[in-house]
């Protein structure tokens, strides 16, 4: 009879997955039991910055600064008067300069375009997931069925400005501007006895450059948007765990452990009754994914954080 159970059991041992064929711990002590069980992967995530848009650099126009200044311009030379034989004037036009000829420089603005590009949130990666067959059972140990299945890596497209064209400057030329007076010029002196008759002058105003027009340029920084980056830290791995089983789990152990379940927030299904059913099973398994515990089987780390 003996002969015939161990031949049963290594019969399991080769249909069983290459993971689900490990022994448990060697150094287990008489009373423990142990289990397969999904230790879930551990991520953390961590901010990168990207530029969206390249430090600029501007350039900003300084105007050119003039003042009004009272300029005294003859009008009439000094002229004789004579007692016979007047003199014979003429008026004579002459144009005089009151704005110098300048260049203004005009800024040309830069153009852009927007380019958008694909950041990696989160690399591929492939993680355990329960799956199904013709046995929900295969040994006493475990019934679970895992399949690896790959999920993809996430992209977020982020969008950044693009100099297309940089900015530039254009010379436009002011001219000069003129003012035209008129004064009288002796042609003929008088030919008698003659007296003096002072010059006269006129006062105009005229702007004169008291700096010239310039340029200043002006740095704008970069633009840089924050994103959240998720890593892997410890992948996902199937591991040997201590549990409370048959073996160990009195009924006595049982209500104490559905009680805490409930006051946790969990449903059992019924009042605590120390019968390990179902609906205890299905609590425990909500309760370790919602702590990230080990999942597979009641697990001392589970029984550890209910506080019992």
């Amino acid at each position: 009879m003996k002969k015939v159970i161990l031949s049963a059991l290594v019969s399991i041992a080769y249909t069983l997955p290459v993971w689900a064929q490990d022994l448990p711990p060697a150094d287990a002590k008489a009373g423990e039991c142990y289990a397969k069980v999904l230790v879930p992967a551990t991520y953390e995530s961590t901010p990168e910055n990207i530029e969206i848009q390249p430090a600029l650099v501007k350039t900003e126009k300084v105007a050119a600064v003039y003042e009004d200044v009272e300029k005294r311009v003859l009008i009439q030379d000094e002229s004789f008067e004579l007692e016979t034989i007047p003199a014979v004037f003429e008026t004579v036009s002459e144009t005089v300069l009151i704005q110098p000829e300048r260049i203004v420089k005009n800024i040309i603005p830069a153009t852009y375009r927007t380019e958008s590009k694909q950041i990696l949130i989160s690399p591929a990666r492939v993680v355990w997931k329960p799956g199904r067959g013709s046995h929900e059972k295969i040994d006493s140990a475990t019934g679970e069925i895992m399949c690896r299945v790959e999920i993809p890596a996430k992209y977020e497209t982020v969008s950044q400005q693009i100099i297309d064209q940089p900015s530039s400057t254009q010379e436009d030329v002011i001219p000069a501007k003129y003012m035209t007076i008129e004064r009288r010029t002796m042609t003929t002196p008088p030919t008698a006895t003659k007296n003096i008759i002072p010059a006269k002058y006129k006062i105009i105003t005229v702007k004169e450059l008291i700096s010239a027009e310039s340029f200043k340029e002006v740095v704008i920084p970069a633009k840089y948007s924050t994103i959240s980056k998720r890593s892997l830290v410890t992948a996902e791995a199937v591991k040997w765990r201590q549990i409370m089983c048959e073996t160990n789990t009195t009924p006595r152990f049982v209500m104490k452990l559905q009680k805490a379940l409930v006051v946790s927030g969990y449903s059992i299904g019924t009042q605590p009754n120390g019968n390990f059913g179902p609906a205890t099973k299905a609590a425990i398994a909500k309760f370790q994914l919602a702590n990230n515990l080990p999942t597979g089987g009641l697990t001392l780390s589970t029984v550890r954080k209910l506080g019992l």
